[in-house]
């Protein structure tokens, strides 16, 4: 009776189907994130993005809807008009690769309301020296792209000439990094808005860093 029971139970393992224990998905890796201690050219500091006077009249024209993604943040004027964002930079946040970016966690989101398209850099950017721009992982409506997409470019010498001098108790130039449209992005913000507005080559953006060795 013994070996007729093993037999049968043997016989049921068998028949039985084993529960099928489900493959847990990698978390997407960020295109650029915080890097927590890593590689950086300040404990502390900030850096501040103002649109260029053409940028910031297209947004108007077109009504589109702007916001930032944390740890970004937006900076208004008084009026209430969107002037750019400001992002802070140190070692809780931005990260020098061995790759030659510079990357910053956050980013922004743009859309325009009458024709529903939309831009979004949620997972961080970078800027490189060579070749000189701002590059990120875009989603464009809904679809993120597989691939860097340089979204400006600019002239490497500026950056030195940008963090030339004190400013709010550290260091920072007078005169900011200027950076251009992208010909991927003139493509990008036409297809978003439906119709020819930016083009290649057109002033973008000026950043402005201040490096910090103090908290305060």
């Amino acid at each position: 009776m013994r070996c007729l029971a093993t037999a049968l139970a043997a016989a049921v393992l068998t028949l039985t189907p084993l529960p099928t224990i489900a493959a847990a998905s990698a978390p997407r890796p960020q295109y650029c994130s915080s890097a927590k201690g890593g590689l950086y050219f300040s404990p502390w500091g900030e850096a501040t993005v103002l649109w260029e006077p053409r940028i910031r009249a297209l947004i108007k024209k077109y009504g589109a809807v702007w916001d930032a993604v944390r740890p970004v943040s937006r900076v208004r004027g008084k009026d209430g008009e969107d002037l750019g964002i400001r992002m802070p930079i140190g070692m809780q946040y931005d990260s020098i690769g061995l790759d030659g970016r510079i990357c910053y966690p956050g980013g922004f989101s743009l859309t325009q309301p009458g024709t529903g398209n939309h831009l979004t850099i949620d997972d961080g950017f970078a800027i490189r020296v060579l070749p000189c721009g701002a590059y990120a992982k875009p989603v464009i409506n809904g679809v993120r792209q597989d691939k860097e997409v340089q979204l400006a470019t600019c002239f490497a010498p500026e950056a030195l000439v940008s963090i030339a001098g004190v400013k709010k108790g550290g260091l920072g130039g007078l005169t900011p990094w200027h950076f251009k449209a992208s010909p991927a992005l003139a493509e990008i913000v036409n297809r978003i808005v439906g119709e020819p507005a930016l083009k290649a080559g057109e002033p973008l953006f000026s950043l402005a860093p201040v490096l910090k060795y103090h908290p305060f």
